[in-house]
């Protein structure tokens, strides 16, 4: 059991969200550049340092959904802005939730927003799920399935399975996305899964499929 996940079980609680990209990472997941601030002057230098326009999201070991609970501001773009974002994100401590800071991540703008994701199940072990992702996940409810582990063959079926899968193909002058490495995202959440048996779900949603390579942003793990 890594360490991450240890401290989480014997505090009862999910990862935060910095602890769950700390532990992708460490599993081979490509994730993208970010900063944990605590104070404001820690936010503008995230800013300076990651490049405008960000997303900043709050880190709580309370909130679960920060886009329900009002825990994420996009495309911040000014240090007035981002001021304003951490005041906002900070102030949601006055509805009882334990606020650790904000994380602030490059604001990756893209057309085609997809989930990826675990679930335990008592019968069949560890469940991988694939689908559209932010708004369109539970509107159009476009998923498919795997067994851990998965092969190459089988995690490129779950691709094919899906209804949009088209819009991986590239059209109107886009470049299809890169297939391999949404493959390589779900066979490892796979090989993830079997290895941390404490994980009871993982959800990485959305993450946008790119020309090269694959952008997580947001991933949330629970124990």
């Amino acid at each position: 059991m890594h360490p991450l996940v240890e401290k989480a079980k014997k505090e009862e609680r999910s990862l935060l969200e910095m602890e769950a990209l700390s532990l992708l990472n460490h599993y081979g997941f490509t994730i993208p550049k970010h900063h944990f601030a605590r104070t404001e002057k820690e936010v503008l230098e995230a800013c300076h340092d990651l490049g405008w326009p960000v997303v900043m999201k709050v880190v709580s070991p309370h909130i679960l959904h920060k886009t329900d609970a009002g825990g994420v501001i996009l495309n911040v773009r000014t240090k007035k802005q981002a001021a304003k974002a951490f005041s906002q994100l900070i102030s949601l401590e006055k509805a009882g939730h334990r606020i650790h800071g904000v994380l602030v991540y490059p604001f990756q703008g893209h057309d085609i927003e997809l989930s990826a994701g675990m679930l335990r199940d008592e019968q069949f072990g560890p469940v991988i799920t694939f689908g559209l992702g932010g708004i369109w996940i539970e509107a159009l409810q476009d998923v498919s399935f795997g067994i851990a582990p998965l092969s190459s063959d089988e995690a490129e079926e779950m691709i094919s399975s899906i209804r949009g899968h088209a819009l991986l193909e590239g059209k109107r002058g886009k470049k299809p996305a890169d297939r391999e490495a949404i493959c390589d995202l779900l066979i490892r959440l796979s090989q993830m899964a079997l290895q941390e048996e404490t994980i009871r779900e993982m959800d990485l949603n959305p993450f946008f499929p790119l020309e090269k390579g694959v952008f997580i942003a947001d991933a949330r793990i629970i124990v």
